[in-house]
């Protein structure tokens, strides 16, 4: 059942990133910075998207406490790790944990809605 899970989740990240330069428009005459700019927030973005559908998932069962953790940890580290990379790729300082969650929060509402 978790294999499913993951190979379903994988494949949503990688149509996104696979999808979203046709949604966006031409790349190629981005700068590398923005480039990575934008390839930073798609990770984010599939991240916080496959963390709510797997809390869509446990709340309908699909998914035990056990699988739900594992993977929820896995999505929030790759969220996580995408925050930080766009503050250092604009400079900005690095977030507290506590701001990091706060961001994941908003985020997570505005997906829902």
């Amino acid at each position: 059942m978790i294999g499913y899970v993951v190979v379903a989740a994988l494949a949503i990240g990688v149509l996104y990133l696979v999808l979203s330069p046709l949604r966006k428009g031409e790349r190629r005459d981005l700068p590398e910075r923005a480039l990575a700019v934008q390839d930073a927030e798609g990770r984010k973005r599939a991240a916080l998207t496959a963390l709510v559908d797997l809390e869509t998932e446990r709340e309908i069962g699909k998914l035990d406490a056990p699988e739900f953790e594992t993977l929820r940890s896995e999505y929030e580290a790759e969220a996580v790790a995408a925050l930080h990379e766009l503050d250092a790729l604009e400079g900005a300082e690095p977030q507290d944990d506590d701001a990091v969650e706060a961001e994941i929060a908003r985020i997570r509402a505005n997906l829902r809605s």
